[in-house]
């Protein structure tokens, strides 16, 4: 049983599923997402120095929590020899952004987060280990016995589209370190490029002033 009541509503669940398919709808648009969000096929070149990203921030998640995150992302977007994996985009530090968003549900923010707990959850049950003290093969079949799962299905669905986000976003949000994302694709910018002060959470009250919408 898990230990949060998200796991319980079937409503959370579908409210994910709703919001990631529009997500996703948005990025297929872009011509970058050409399939559905499905664990990825393994083989893939990992990176062998595993060091954990810098970036936590210890008011929205623990340190546990935090290097489940990193473990989960490197297995559903690996490193590869020419091309860059979750590390390299900060993918950790997006999805942390993410759930801090108190403009989004916070029943999907909940879930969001709470997913990297029943994932630490399913490991212990089905392999007696922590997540990140299993091997990669092993958590990846604990990977996919969770995507069996209505539960997992909806949260790998949605991590997974938050890797693309950050592999795609501007490095302003926290993602594509360097733009390394965009280099990889061979991709230019548009101008305007978001600035502080001009960026999504920002905004202006009746009063004149800012409402601060991210925990920074």
């Amino acid at each position: 049983m898990k230990s949060n009541v998200y796991l319980q509503s079937e409503a959370v669940i579908l409210k994910i599923n709703s919001t990631t398919q529009k997500r996703r709808a948005f990025l297929r648009n872009m011509a970058f997402l050409t399939a559905g969000a499905t664990l990825p096929l393994g083989g893939c070149f990992r990176n062998p120095q595993k060091k954990i990203p810098l970036g936590r921030n210890p008011e929205i998640l623990t340190e546990t929590e935090w290097n489940t995150l990193v473990a989960i992302q490197d297995i559903l977007f690996p490193s590869e020899k020419n091309a860059p994996g979750a590390r390299e985009i900060n993918a950790a530090s997006f999805f942390q952004w993410i759930i801090s968003d108190p403009l989004l549900d916070p029943d999907e923010t909940g879930f969001r987060k709470n997913g990297i707990t029943w994932i630490e959850e399913t490991a212990n049950e089905n392999r007696r280990k922590s997540f990140i003290e299993l091997d990669d093969e092993t958590q990846e079949e604990v990977l996919r016995f969770a995507e069996d799962t209505s539960w997992g299905k909806s949260w790998i669905s949605a991590t997974l589209l938050h890797l693309f986000e950050a592999l795609l976003s501007d490095p302003i949000y926290g993602g594509n370190t360097d733009e390394i994302g965009w280099k990889w694709l061979g991709y230019v910018p548009g101008i305007p490029r978001p600035v502080k002060g001009k960026l999504y959470g920002d905004y202006k009250l009746d009063d004149g002033t800012y409402l601060q919408k991210r925990k920074q």
